[in-house]
């Protein structure tokens, strides 16, 4: 019983890290997607200023700068979080390192 406490122990930092990283990962993958979506919409909306039959070209052209100012904005906050990431992917072999060390010592 006391070996399994001594491994709970001794894991539980690095299940926690591991936890970290996939939340830093899904919201990586969750910006990546809303980069996209608006991507989208700025290519719609240029497409819908250029349509033959739309009526209000300036409405179109606003949200296609809309929706490019952004995606500028998104851009900024993908190069923090991966920043962050790498950051967080360095911590974490550091602590698998140390872990393994301190696993083998004993």
């Amino acid at each position: 019983m006391g070996n399994i406490l001594k491994f709970l122990i001794l894991t539980a930092p690095l299940a926690a890290l591991v936890f970290y990283y996939v939340v830093v990962k899904q919201n990586q993958m969750d910006i990546e997607m809303e980069k996209e979506s608006l991507k989208f919409e700025q290519q719609w909306h240029e497409f819908n200023r250029d349509f033959i039959f739309t009526r209000d070209k300036q409405k179109a052209e606003q949200r296609a700068q809309q929706a490019e100012e952004k995606i500028k904005e998104i851009e900024k906050k993908e190069e923090e979080k991966k920043k962050k990431l790498e950051k967080l992917e360095q911590d974490f072999e550091k602590a698998l390192e140390e872990q393994d060390k301190n696993f083998n010592q004993r």
